[in-house]
This record gives structure tokens, C-alpha cells and sequence, in this order.
């Protein structure tokens, strides 16, 4: 069975949780501060089978019955192996198979990949021990894995396109514009602009479930991601705590801004899909299950640590250039008399 990079991290951490299940908590740097809060007694994946976790067994349940036991040390080879071949894979995109693997996908995981949809947030969901509080319960989990192509928060589509109103140009500048081509065709449009002197002003987000999704966090906040998207391509500049100082000077709206952008890396990481009309809730409660790219596994936790997970955000987010042509970026057209990109 062919899995991308993504989905083989996702079985990798899978097994590396079976083997290992107390979950390293780390802070905003990825050092760990605590081992002793979390461990994992169930795992529930999308076969709707129950995998629990014993001293040195993993015992996989079906339809309430025991249906085969496994020992650790099997899976730790399992988990070894299939570290190595996701290390030494080199295409980043793509599918691929690992022949070694697919009888343990076959008997373990009844062939079927972990994750059942792609319309839920959600990667992993467990039962966990809380030893602060002596009890256990059900939480989902997201998996960021560093061992293929950068993870990613939100995916490009055409909700998340963000409308532009231009002034002061005509149709030969229009014209000009979209026959400007090649590998930087983005920032070459927007420098052929500002030559020109034209003026933007946003009109709008292209989804409205996306815009409503967006107001539930912040009447405002399409307006401040529309003008940190614009300057990402003024500036060629995609880091996010880059974009917030360069558009903030004042200390006290500073602040504001980088809390606005935080709660919606929280709600697009842990909650809101840009194409489904968001309730305010998040899916995913327990956090992100992070893989270096040594194979290691941490969590940074939504239930005591917030904070740090704010600020993980935060420092390590980026803007992406996804398909200029897909997604029409930077080509002027004209509607209702008004002149758009």
C-alpha cells in the first residue's frame, strides 16, 4: 500500500505511542518540561478498532473481543525500521511504498490507513491517563511530523482566496500585469504594481464560509490577514512574527495584532476547516504530537500548557505561495466597473 510522507509519519508516531506511550510534554523551544503528567492507555484509529496498551503487550480489540496481541518489541523493531526508510526516502511529495511494512499494516491496522477523513482536524484520538488528576480521558490529537515536507495548518483553496479592489491603473497596466510570467511572477506582479502606483484596497474573502469562519474569532481579523498577505509579497517576507512587527509599531496594538493571529493559528490548527462553517469548538482538545526529524516524539499540551502552545504558533508559522495559476494571484479582471485581483 502506498502512503505519502505524511501518512507513513502518522503510522510512525502511531507505533512510537504503542511502544512508548508516557508523552513527553516540551515547551515553545521543544525542550521538555515535564514526562510524567500524560500516558497514553488507548488508541483509537479509523478501523474502528481499540488498541490498548499493557506492560509489554498491545492488545488490538474488534467489536468488543480481543482479537490479537502483540508484543512490544515486535512494533519497536517495526517503528525502527520504518523510521529508517521515511529517513532515506528522498522525494518529499508523493506516495511510496515500503514492502517490509504493508504485512504489519495488513494484520495490525487491517490495511487501512489511520486517519479516516480529511474533513476532521483531528489525527489521533486516545484514552489518557491524567496523573495530576487521577483519572483518564478521551482526547484527539493533531500529528506534525518533520521527517517529510513542512506540516500544514490551513491548505490553499479557493476559500481562502482574499479579494483586492486596484485604483489608479488602466487596461494596459492590467494587461501587462497578467503577462508577467516565470518562477517569481508573484512578487514581480506586485513590484510592476507599486512601479505604477496603483492602489489597493481588500474588499473581501472569496468564501463567505471562510469570512464567517474568520469573524467568529475577530470582526476584524480578514482585514489584518489581508494585509499581512499583501506585505508578505511587498516585503518577500512569509514568517509571520516578521510580518506582525513590520506592520505594527505601537506596542499596545502590536500585542493586539500578535494575540488575533495566534487565535487563528489555534482555531485553523486545532478547529476550523475553510471550506465547512465553523461552531467556534475545536475538535482537537489534547494538542500537537510533534516528530523531529530524528524519529523523537513530543507533545506540546492544549490542557496545561496553552500558553506555550500559543506561542509555538506564533514563532514557527509561515505564509506559503501556493499555485499562482490554480488560484488566479495577482491577475487583475474587471466586475461591476470595479477593477479586482
Amino acid at each position: 500500500m502506498g502512503f505519502n510522507k505524511g501518512e507513513w509519519s502518522e503510522l510512525y508516531t502511531f507505533l512510537s505511542l504503542l511502544v512508548e506511550p508516557s508523552l513527553a510534554i516540551v515547551d515553545e523551544n521543544l525542550q521538555v518540561i515535564n514526562q510524567n503528567t500524560f500516558e497514553i492507555q488507548e488508541i483509537y484509529v479509523a478501523n474502528k478498532s481499540i488498541y490498548k496498551i499493557d506492560e509489554n503487550n498491545i492488545l488490538k480489540i474488534s467489536h468488543n473481543s480481543v482479537k490479537k496481541t502483540y508484543k512490544k518489541e515486535y512494533l519497536s523493531t517495526q517503528k525502527t525500521l520504518l523510521l529508517h526508510k521515511i529517513q532515506t526516502h528522498k522525494k518529499a511529495k508523493g506516495s511510496f511504498d515500503i514492502i517490509e511494512i504493508n504485512p504489519l499494516i495488513d494484520d495490525l491496522l487491517d490495511g487501512n490507513k489511520l486517519k479516516g477523513s480529511s474533513k476532521k482536524k483531528g489525527d489521533l484520538e486516545a484514552l489518557v491517563l491524567d496523573n495530576n488528576r487521577q483519572n483518564s480521558i478521551k482526547l484527539n490529537y493533531n500529528i506534525k511530523s518533520n521527517l517529510g515536507a513542512k506540516a500544514t495548518l490551513l491548505n490553499a483553496s479557493s476559500h481562502t482566496n482574499f479579494i483586492y479592489e486596484i485604483s489608479n491603473i488602466d487596461d494596459e497596466i492590467m494587461h501587462k500585469n497578467n503577462a508577467i510570467s516565470g518562477r517569481k511572477k508573484l512578487l514581480d506582479r506586485c513590484v510592476f504594481l507599486e512601479e505604477h502606483n496603483a492602489s489597493m484596497k481588500f474588499v473581501k474573502v472569496q468564501s463567505d464560509t471562510f469570512s464567517y469562519n474568520l469573524k467568529m474569532i475577530d470582526s476584524n481579523l480578514d482585514r489584518l490577514l489581508a494585509d499581512m498577505l499583501y506585505l508578505s509579497y511587498q516585503e518577500n517576507e512569509k514568517d509571520i512574527k516578521k510580518l506582525i512587527s513590520m506592520s505594527i509599531k505601537d506596542k499596545d496594538e502590536y500585542d493586539f495584532y500578535q494575540k488575533k493571529i495566534g487565535d487563528f493559528a489555534s482555531a485553523v490548527t486545532f478547529g476550523i476547516m475553510s471550506s465547512k462553517k465553523w461552531n467556534g469548538k475545536n475538535e482537537v482538545n489534547g494538542g500537537i504530537i510533534l516528530v523531529n526529524k530524528a524519529g523523537e516524539v513530543y507533545l506540546l499540551d492544549l490542557i496545561y500548557f496553552k500558553s506555550i502552545v500559543d506561542k509555538y504558533l506564533i514563532n514557527n508559522i509561515k505564509l506559503e505561495s501556493p499555485s499562482s495559476t490554480r488560484y488566479k494571484m495577482f491577475e487583475i479582471y474587471k466586475e461591476d466597473e470595479k477593477i479586482l485581483f
